[in-house]
């Protein structure tokens, strides 16, 4: 008998003592549309590249000008959008084609976006993570700065003016007010846009980006604070009739009301 019928052997053993009812020629059940994450590298060293599997998007956006105001405003008026941060709650996603996608930095790890928000300079981008952005395929680049670093698709930026910090005024389309991190940015960028609808992946404030283990999240120290303005971002949406969620099973914001696709695709 080979060692690999051996092993086999023993693993249908100790199944059958977990599961007296354990079929080993069954088929696995179905699995859910938000599935377990792709890597468990726990003890895994900093800094680490991890394994990355594309998620499926459908781009439907186009380029309609040089500045988010006037040239975007409104123009996707009743849609549904996804704001895609860099968070590991990333990998419990494989398709996200029939929503809107605005992500962040180097989202183009994972995904396609229908709108990328840059809006750090690309020298504070480590490990090559400015590749991404630098190539990045999205049609509309939104960034507040002139040259934010060398991109090859440069004629599809389009410049949007930073407002104030924890203000979330929504219909000053002339500015972007802002917090610590992008996404809240590109969650008032998709109200501009004409969003309905507002999910967040990936904005998790938990260790390790979702390709890398690369730690502790430089702001979980400030998560009070930011979880209090993603709180008033979320009351100064509702009040338009925007509805919201967070759809990470992991993320350390607690003011966004979280559930799964489905129940977000109910509301």
């Amino acid at each position: 008998m080979s060692i690999e019928k051996k092993r086999n052997l023993l693993r249908i053993s100790r199944e059958k003592l977990r599961n007296p009812n354990f079929n080993p020629d069954s088929k696995p059940a179905n699995k859910p549309s938000v599935r377990e994450p792709k890597v468990r590298i726990n003890n895994a060293p900093t800094g680490m590249e991890l394994p990355v599997s594309r998620i499926k998007t459908t781009v439907k956006s186009e380029y309609h000008g040089k500045n988010l105001y006037p040239d975007y405003i409104g123009k996707y008026k009743g849609s549904t959008f996804i704001v895609a941060g860099c968070g590991s709650s990333i990998n419990y996603f494989n398709d996200l084609s029939k929503y809107y996608i605005i992500g962040v930095n180097d989202i183009e790890r994972v995904l396609v976006p229908d709108f990328l928000v840059v809006v750090n300079d690309f020298r504070t981008f480590t490990r090559g993570r400015w590749d991404y952005v630098k190539e990045s395929t999205s049609p509309v680049i939104f960034s507040h700065l002139d040259n934010p670093g060398p991109i090859t698709r440069s004629s599809h930026l389009a410049k949007i003016k930073t407002g104030e910090r924890n203000q979330a005024r929504l219909d000053q389309f002339q500015v972007v007010d802002h917090t610590m991190n992008s996404p809240y940015m590109a969650a008032i960028i998709a109200y501009q846009l004409g969003a309905t609808k507002i999910g967040m992946i990936g904005v998790d404030f938990t260790n390790d980006h979702f390709f890398s283990k690369s730690g502790s999240h430089k702001l979980s120290k400030h998560i009070k604070n930011i979880d209090a303005e993603y709180g008033l971002l979320r009351e100064n949406l509702e009040k338009r009739g925007v509805k919201v969620a967070n759809l990470s099973p992991i993320s350390q914001l607690e003011s966004w009301p979280r559930m799964d696709l489905n129940s977000f695709d109910a509301l």
